[in-house]
């Protein structure tokens, strides 16, 4: 057995000898280094004794709250209170009228649609497994994971004996993975990985998510693809567009697109 082999396995059989304070403190300082909000959060607002009380009962679970990130720190720390009840109350009197800013979609809807069209362009992989090891794959090699990955390391376990039919599966999708990723140059996927198809989709909505806009010109996503030496007919296009409920331009005198 390799080196590299023996050492992996006597940090990890040292980790389940010790309590499990041990992962806990590991992660947290790795927290800390990599959160510069929350040195901050830990020095200033969780000095007060409020948000120390809030944190206990939340801790405890006697206190919820749906927020995530720097959102459920203030409120922890009660600073997002009446900005709520400011927001929840202009909710009530004024509903907009507009778009969201990605032609009709929010910027989660197009990222969830980049998420859907780089894992059904990979052989078939279920979503979870391709996105797990593609991300392990960014780290160098030798460096620590981030929390990140660790968290995410951690819930596909617990999916994989949680002893389900899913489970069998989500091993079989895994192994899936690991062969498409094998032998494969660490980094970025390309458009090897996807083929023609698949890959012109990813680039009009990864143009989406870098050019926010209300409604988008099939021009401009054609020019678009035409730079990177693409070239998809305009019907294609707005097939896209409508499946995916992206709103087009279609206003009286704009630049028409015809092949």
């Amino acid at each position: 057995m390799p080196e590299a082999s023996d050492n992996l396995s006597d940090e990890l059989f040292a980790l389940l000898g010790d309590t499990h304070e041990t992962a806990a403190v590991t992660l947290f300082l790795q927290l800390l280094r990599e959160s510069p909000m929350l040195r901050n959060w830990l020095g200033t607002a969780f000095l007060e004794p409020h948000t120390r009380s809030r944190l206990a009962a939340y801790l405890r679970g006697e206190e919820h709250h749906a927020s995530r990130g720097n959102h459920l720190l203030a409120w922890l720390a009660h600073a997002s209170d009446a900005r709520e009840s400011f927001t929840a109350a202009l909710a009530r009197d004024h509903k907009s009228a507009s778009v969201s800013t990605y032609g009709g979609l929010t910027r989660a809807q197009v990222v969830r649609l980049i998420r859907r069209y780089q894992s059904g362009g990979a052989n078939g992989i279920n979503l979870l497994p391709f996105l797990l090891i593609h991300a392990w794959r960014q780290v160098p090699n030798n460096a620590r994971p981030n929390a990140a990955l660790l968290l995410m390391g951690g819930m596909v376990l617990r999916e994989l004996f949680a002893d389900k039919p899913s489970s069998l599966q989500l091993i079989r999708h895994l192994e899936k993975a690991i062969e498409f990723f094998h032998g494969q140059p660490r980094g970025a996927i390309t458009r090897m990985h996807f083929g023609y198809v698949n890959w012109w989709k990813l680039s009009v909505l990864h143009y989406m998510l870098n050019n926010p806009k209300p409604r988008y010109c099939t021009r401009d996503f054609a020019k678009h693809l035409l730079a990177q030496k693409i070239s998809v007919d305009p019907k294609d296009l707005r097939r896209f567009c409508q499946k995916h409920g992206i709103v087009r331009d279609t206003r009286p005198g704009r630049p028409r697109v015809t092949k």
